[in-house]
């Protein structure tokens, strides 16, 4: 008698739904209509930034730990055990090693973005209302961004950035980030047998670039990726690479709800990695070859994601002071407020760690 009672009690005291990265959207939090809201969306919130936290500390310590071993580090060197100060010591291992080698490098590439998931953004506005009606739809995502900032399939003339990368060729007339294939109108960093570019391209870029197109004005370009910032047509599963304006008035919850909803989609935003070019003498090689394959990542974090998340870290203290007081009567809200605080500063540390283990890899090849 009482044993899933019992059960329930002890589950709710381990709070054992909270993970970082957790979808937690079934779970039920035990408090009382709008409260339940605000305290899910957090809880969400503190998920997806856990999470993402944790994922970009891994990704500088793997990056950092390629470019080390690559280059002769010994793979046992690093015996630090937890996420932040692994991440350091591998970049401090990443520098010491390009430190050592002699020469000079030449290094472009494709400014990093991320583009904030629209969907989720919108879907958890919705719950926050409590309106089935606000669920996201291409029309809202439009409405709602900045049209600099949005992008899509555009299946006519690319008026913006058309958004390649250093596996995805797209056409170009413009300025290419990146490496530019076909024609220079300037200087050109890597030329073919044939006098072709190959390189990066400090002028206009006429064939295709691996990495982002800025068109032209008034030049008709098919865009065989995403577009950013125009198209002359509507876009197709259009995207925003922003925050949305809030949503109208009858879609619209508690200010708490709503901000917990914008961490979580700047959390689980699709950051691109950038294409690189990177060329240097041929005592060199060894180093260009790491580079290529892994600075690409340090980027993303020194140059996007990791800007993304310290505002995002913001938020989600901003929304956890906003609780107090708003649990009460549920043994579980209450109870989970003490891993989702641990996590949370956990999280902060492997953020800032993140961005100076790979600024530091910055420094050393002198990217500004």
């Amino acid at each position: 008698m009482g044993c899933e009672e019992v059960s329930k009690a002890q589950q709710d005291l381990c709070c054992s739904e909270f993970t970082p990265g957790a979808d937690l959207a079934a779970v039920e939090w035990g408090l009382d209509a709008q409260a339940e809201l605000n305290y899910g969306a957090f809880m969400q919130s503190v998920s997806d930034f856990t999470g993402a936290a944790g994922a970009l500390v891994t990704d500088v310590t793997n990056a950092c730990q390629a470019i080390a071993i690559d280059l002769g580090a010994n793979p046992g060197e690093v015996t630090a055990t937890s996420p932040s100060a692994r991440a350091n010591a591998w970049c401090d291992l990443a520098v010491e090693r390009l430190g050592a080698a002699s020469g000079e490098l030449t290094i472009s590439f494709q400014p990093p973005s991320c583009t904030i998931d629209a969907s989720v953004q919108a879907n958890c506005e919705a719950r926050c209302s409590a309106n089935v009606e606000c669920q996201v739809d291409p029309g809202q995502i439009v409405a709602r961004c900045d049209p600099g900032k949005l992008s899509g399939r555009c299946t006519a003339e690319c008026t913006g950035t058309c958004e390649g990368s250093a596996n995805l060729a797209v056409a170009c007339e413009g300025t290419c980030q990146g490496t530019c294939e076909g024609e220079c109108d300037g200087a050109c960093s890597v030329e073919g047998a044939n006098g072709e570019c190959r390189g990066a391209c400090e002028g206009t870029c006429k064939g295709e670039c691996r990495g982002s197109c800025q068109i032209d004005a008034g030049v008709d370009v098919k865009c065989n990726a995403d577009c950013t910032g125009g198209c002359s047509v509507d876009y197709e599963a259009p995207k925003c690479k922003a925050q949305l304006e809030p949503p109208s008035a009858e879609c619209q919850g508690s200010a708490e709800c709503s901000g917990s909803c914008e961490a979580s989609a700047s959390a689980k935003a699709d950051c691109k990695e950038p294409s690189v070019e990177i060329s240097g003498e041929e005592s060199l090689s060894a180093a260009i070859a790491t580079l290529k394959a892994n600075l690409p990542r340090l980027l993303v974090v020194a140059k996007a994601r990791g800007q993304l998340l310290v505002d995002n870290a913001q938020a989600v203290v901003d929304a956890s002071a906003n609780l107090d007081g708003a649990v009460g009567g549920s043994v579980k809200a209450t109870a989970c407020l003490i891993p989702a605080g641990r996590a949370i500063e956990t999280a902060l540390i492997n953020v800032e760690a993140g961005l100076t283990a790979s600024g530091k890899v910055m420094a050393e090849l002198e990217i500004e």
